[in-house]
């Protein structure tokens, strides 16, 4: 997660091919950002090949878009994330109102502050939003309280539903925040 503005990233959409460096990219970020979060063994277990299998069988299949700010120069890959419809309706769903859910944001560490994460953040919630959801969900560790800031600068509110979601064998709490969609245009 970060904030700010400095290089001018191309916003692009994620195609099978650049599975491998979405994964490289959620485990150098996962490294970085959930260093005391989450245990030291986890973070150590984490696999880019691992990861980078299961987002390419993610795009394969098409449920969700993954936005990708890259450098114009050289591809860089500086942040992605993913958008698409909500995956639990009955707890995250809204009566009448479609719900569409951010999975994921990961930022590079080395583009932290570079405005990567505003990019593919704002391309995924008008990605959301041109599909026709008026409301989304995202949920974030509890203890990662730059996130946290990051997702209330973006108008973001979190609603204090507080779950656990487990990862290498160790619960982790997560948070929801949710927003309304405006109408596209």
């Amino acid at each position: 997660m970060e904030d700010g503005a400095g290089t001018d990233w191309l916003v692009r959409t994620a195609v099978e091919v650049d599975a491998a460096a979405i994964g490289e990219l959620q485990v150098r970020s996962w490294r970085h950002s959930y260093r005391r979060i989450v245990p030291d063994p986890v973070l150590a277990g984490l696999d880019p090949a691992h990861s980078a299998g299961r987002w390419a069988d993610h795009l394969r299949d098409g449920r969700f878009t993954v936005p990708l700010a890259v450098q114009p120069a050289d591809s860089v890959l500086g942040a992605f994330c993913a958008v698409g419809a909500v995956r639990n309706e009955a707890r995250d769903g809204r009566p009448g109102v479609r719900t569409g859910e951010l999975y994921a944001l990961y930022t590079d560490p080395r583009a932290l502050g570079r405005g990567a994460g505003p990019s593919v953040h704002g391309a995924g919630v008008d990605r959301l939003r041109t599909a026709g959801y008026r409301h989304a969900v995202l949920w974030v560790l509890t203890d990662n309280p730059r996130a946290r800031a990051f997702y209330a600068r973006h108008g973001w509110r979190c609603d204090e539903l507080v779950e656990r979601e487990e990862q290498g064998g160790v619960p982790l709490p997560v948070v929801r925040y949710s927003r309304a969609l405006a109408p596209p245009g």
